[in-house]
């Protein structure tokens, strides 16, 4: 689904939130999970003109993988994003990758100047 407005971000947790009490996770989990996706699709509409994509797959009946992939500028620095250095154009909750990376079993970052992606995942303990 494409990530555009705020009423995107909510249809992404809606669905996420949906399939993860279908496969059962447990509530702190869940919210691990709407974390993420909240981080990762606000960075779509704070640093990447609103121009990005989300996707989410059950795995094997037991995880979830959700995708967030943008055409913004690319992250100048990952090393430092992923030291928890929040931008001072965010309106996330403040977690940034470093966050993801922490709430997530497991996590990815592809960037260039064309744009992001990140992939991250969640299984079910």
């Amino acid at each position: 689904m494409k990530i555009r407005t705020e009423a995107d971000i909510y249809m992404a947790l809606s669905t996420v939130r949906r399939l993860m009490k279908e496969l059962g996770f447990s509530e702190l989990h869940q919210q691990k999970v709407l974390v993420t996706v909240s981080e990762l699709t606000r960075n779509v509409l704070d640093h990447a003109g609103a121009n990005g994509v989300f996707g989410c797959e059950v795995l094997d009946g037991r995880g979830i993988r959700v995708r967030v992939t943008d055409r913004g500028p690319g992250i100048e620095n990952v090393t430092r994003a992923l030291e928890g250095k929040k931008s001072p154009h965010s309106h996330g909750l403040g977690l940034g990758l470093a966050g993801v990376k922490r709430l997530m079993d497991e996590c990815t970052i592809e960037t260039s100047t064309g744009g992001t992606s990140v992939v991250a995942t969640k299984w079910n303990s």
